[in-house]
């Protein structure tokens, strides 16, 4: 009986921790540290060759995409190339785009997402975690988390 209620026990502490892993988001800092290597942190910043605007450089296929995640979530919020220029409304897009493909990282790894992963998904898109070419990026986000410029 002991063992049935302690393997209980280790079941349900293990749900626990992947429900709480699959719920982790990605934090303040790390957005500062992104926006500061995107834009440093110019809500008005554009790059006209990828068409990316705003403190967090959204492309238009980001915010297409970020409107597919916010449908299937339920969320009433519907974002347009303007609001990617407001730092309040891109970071709830940042947010909802990272959370969404976080959890798809978790799903296809069995790991919860780091401020690694987090990074290199929003530099390379839904699998830019294991994209070489996003590594220099992380490396700067990285530089920014630990308080020395890259």
């Amino acid at each position: 009986m002991q063992r049935t209620a302690a393997v209980c026990a280790s079941v349900a502490a293990a749900v626990l921790l992947s429900s709480a892993a699959a719920k982790a988001t990605p934090s303040g800092r790390l957005w500062k540290a992104i926006c500061t290597v995107e834009s440093g942190g110019d809500p008005d910043a554009y790059n006209r060759k990828e068409r990316a605007a705003g403190i967090a450089q959204i492309r238009p296929v980001c915010l297409k995409d970020v409107n597919r995640i916010a449908r299937l979530r339920g969320v009433d919020d519907r974002f347009t190339c303007a609001d990617r220029n407001d730092p309040e409304t891109a970071r709830r897009m940042w947010a909802l785009y990272l959370e969404h493909y976080g959890q798809d990282y978790q799903r296809r790894t069995g790991r919860a997402p780091t401020p690694e992963v987090y990074a290199r998904i929003w530099n390379g898109g839904p699998t830019g975690w294991r994209k070489g070419s996003t590594r220099g990026y992380w490396q700067r986000v990285r530089a920014l988390l630990k308080g020395t410029e890259p």
